[in-house]
């Protein structure tokens, strides 16, 4: 599975009836905001929550691994108002290790009292009401990240899977700085800027208007969401973002906002198919992977593999190299996806008209280690690379029909044209798998 949605949501203790008892309705666009935004959101396995109001870590994303989150808002008067939410903590350790892959820090600790964390509990409510329940959810901060940073990490979640339904809740208040009764004072030269900013990054789906904001724009405006909404412009590239609401009722920013990511591909298949598209079109190949589609997997120096399949499962192409050779990964899917359309001996070139009926896969490799036996094989976990003499073959994991170590060794060595399994030498590999959906 993959992200289904991404969503900017505000965290005003207000907003919650029990709480506001009548002043909620000064925010009247907000609530409605968040009602449109609540009924469009399908409830998925795992949440991601950033709440900038967890604690902060600096130059790292604190990420909280309690087991269950529990919460109220007694600290407003309304103790009946709760909050109970479970995390998985495999799930976390999954989500930092492949933040780590990508140079991003994090910061990890236990809180599981939610109480004092408005950025949590507020949308977490609301959410809880629409879905009549919660699913899984981690919550983390990214306060200690700058907003550069913040949207990089977005960008390598685009591209993180696992077999659950994803989505990400970027909660955050905008400007406290907005009129002159506004809780942190009054900037009236620096807030209305951050929040036209704010505004233009999420129509146009680019970070482009707050980085042009200078350092002291940044710094007065007096903000507490900013790298949660950066995150979600980083997740969201390439898609439409929808703004539901946008207004400054007590003197802060609340935005409530929605991208619908159930539809993006991972950037390898993406950048596959359209080189593949572009050759066969005749048209100029893509110069690099951010041509297509921005990715931080593309300074990545692998190797890997590019595979296509008829929709009815056959193979229609597969090449790939076991050493990169090319500086970075975009580049190599490039050369490999040609290959594979046009240059696989066991096929004649694609056409135009075969495109639309095929299905791109990327298998980009780890490096390959030797090993001294088939039994520390596993067809599901590991490819192999089986040679002898000037003879190699290999074979990809996880392949339908081979269910053995022992088949996946004689497949890849009668791919090389190796009869004789005697003295071969053997080596093995994980691959990460980006595959059409």
């Amino acid at each position: 599975m993959s992200w289904i949605w991404s969503a900017l949501m505000p965290h005003p203790p207000v907003l919650i009836h029990e709480i506001g008892r009548g002043r909620e309705l000064e925010a009247e666009k907000t609530l409605n905001g968040i009602h449109e935004l609540t009924s469009k959101l399908e409830k998925p396995d795992l949440l991601l929550v950033l709440s900038p109001h967890q604690p902060y870590a600096p130059g790292a994303l604190f990420v909280n691994n309690a087991d269950f989150y529990r919460g109220s808002f007694a600290l407003f008067g309304v103790s009946n108002v709760r909050i109970n939410a479970h995390s998985q903590s495999k799930d976390i350790v999954t989500l930092c290790d492949y933040l780590a892959k990508f140079n991003i820090k994090t910061y990890i600790e236990s809180v599981e009292d939610l109480t004092q964390d408005q950025g949590s509990m507020v949308p977490l409510c609301f959410l809880e009401k629409a879905w009549r329940g919660l699913p899984e959810i981690i919550i983390a901060s990214p306060i200690g990240l700058t907003p550069r940073e913040a949207f990089e990490m977005g960008k390598a979640l685009a591209d993180f899977h696992n077999d659950k339904k994803l989505a990400l809740l970027a909660s955050g208040d905008l400007s406290h700085r907005l009129t002159q009764n506004a809780p942190a004072g009054y900037e009236p030269d620096y807030a209305p800027k951050f929040e036209t900013a704010v505004e233009e990054a999420l129509k146009n789906n680019s970070p482009k208007p707050i980085y042009e904001l200078d350092e002291k724009t940044l710094e007065r405006a007096g903000e507490c969401g900013l790298r949660s909404l950066m995150t979600m412009l980083g997740l969201s590239s390439w898609n439409e973002i929808k703004i539901f609401s946008h207004e400054w009722p007590f003197g802060v920013g609340y935005c409530t906002a929605l991208c619908e990511l159930s539809k993006k591909q991972p950037a390898p298949v993406q950048l596959a198919r359209e080189t593949v598209k572009r050759l066969l079109d005749n048209a100029n190949l893509p110069n690099g992977g951010d041509e297509v589609v921005a990715s931080p997997l593309w300074n990545e120096h692998k190797s890997c593999f590019v595979s296509i399949k008829a929709k009815t499962g056959e193979l229609r192409g597969c090449i790939g190299t076991l050493s990169p050779i090319h500086e970075s990964l975009d580049k190599e899917i490039i050369a490999n996806a040609v290959s594979a359309s046009t240059r696989d001996p066991r096929f004649p070139p694609m056409t135009q008209d075969e495109l639309s009926n095929v299905i791109f896969s990327v298998d980009v490799l780890s490096e390959a280690e030797p090993i001294e036996s088939i039994k520390q094989l596993n067809p599901k976990k590991y490819g192999v690379i089986v040679s002898k003499g000037y003879r190699r073959g290999v074979l990809l994991p996880d392949l339908e029909g081979v269910d053995t170590a022992e088949q996946q060794v004689q497949i890849a060595a009668m791919k090389a044209g190796i009869y004789d399994l005697d003295r071969i030498k053997l080596e093995r590999f994980t691959v990460t798998r980006y595959k059409e959906v």
